[in-house]
């Protein structure tokens, strides 16, 4: 545990994301208290290892993948994530995007190092999502970027911005599942100072913040590979059970405004 997160939590104690309830701090794992953090929930162990959607328990009868994978597979090699999008989870990640509290990144990366580092260990860059410029600006920081840069520290790797969002898209959240691959299609590109680097042949740990449909994942993954890259891993913190319905609450449908998230 950091020094100065132990300083802020005595300085600065704000309820638990969670549930709002007991007065803690940026001491505490992910800002949750103690209870809080027992309601946790893992991804199914029997999920499809490329979009984590959860498969029948014989999956020895289906294999490790989906059919809609099986039929259509992303660009990237396999998907991990660390806990469901539901609460208390939720909470944690609009705090990290919406609240202004950046230690939860590294509370995050630590988090998911401990549940993935020999899945991911290996990995020689570690790419975040990036946000259009814009919206980046509006914000302040890249929610993905908190995440990702620590986690790089933990891997021994080199973190760095290799792609760039070129165009606005509209919030995955706001469209239905069929219409979300295709609004993030052709969305990212490796930044031109890097075609040409140490990306070709390269293996590649890509890190979101939260999946639903995936798509996103696959646009940016599709952008490295055609850059030259070996294989992508990609890593999210959250993913939307059954892989993001049209009807699941997300983050990004939020206001940034909300009164909830201003601490």
């Amino acid at each position: 545990m950091r020094l100065v997160d132990q300083l802020l939590s005595l300085l600065f104690p704000a309820p638990c994301l969670g549930c709002q309830g007991v007065e803690i701090g940026p001491s505490h794992p992910l800002g949750l208290c103690t209870p809080c953090r027992a309601r946790l929930k893992s991804v199914d162990r029997f999920a499809c290892k490329l979009c984590l959607i959860p498969l029948p328990k014989h999956r020895s009868e289906v294999g490790p993948i989906c059919i809609r994978c099986l039929d259509d597979p992303p660009p990237f090699d396999r998907l991990y994530a660390g806990w469901l999008y539901q609460p208390p989870f939720d909470g944690v990640v609009c705090g990290l995007k919406f609240g202004r509290l950046p230690y939860l990144g590294r509370h995050l990366a630590r988090q998911l190092f401990a549940l993935h580092s020999q899945e991911i260990t290996g990995c020689r860059w570690v790419v975040p999502v990036p946000l259009h410029w814009r919206r980046e600006i509006l914000r302040g920081y890249n929610q993905a970027e908190l995440i990702a840069r620590p986690l790089a520290n933990l891997l021994n790797a080199t973190f760095v911005r290799a792609l760039r969002k070129t165009r606005k898209t509209a919030p995955q959240a706001s469209l239905p599942r069929a219409e979300r691959r295709h609004n993030v299609h052709d969305a990212f590109q490796t930044r031109m100072n890097l075609k040409q680097t140490s990306l070709r042949d390269a293996k590649i740990l890509l890190v979101d913040d939260i999946s639903t449909t995936g798509a996103t994942l696959s646009a940016a993954s599709q952008a490295l590979v055609r850059a030259g890259a070996s294989s992508v891993i990609a890593l999210c913190a959250g993913i939307t059970p059954l892989g993001g319905s049209d009807t699941q609450p997300f983050p990004e449908a939020l206001d940034s405004a909300d009164s909830k998230w201003n601490f």
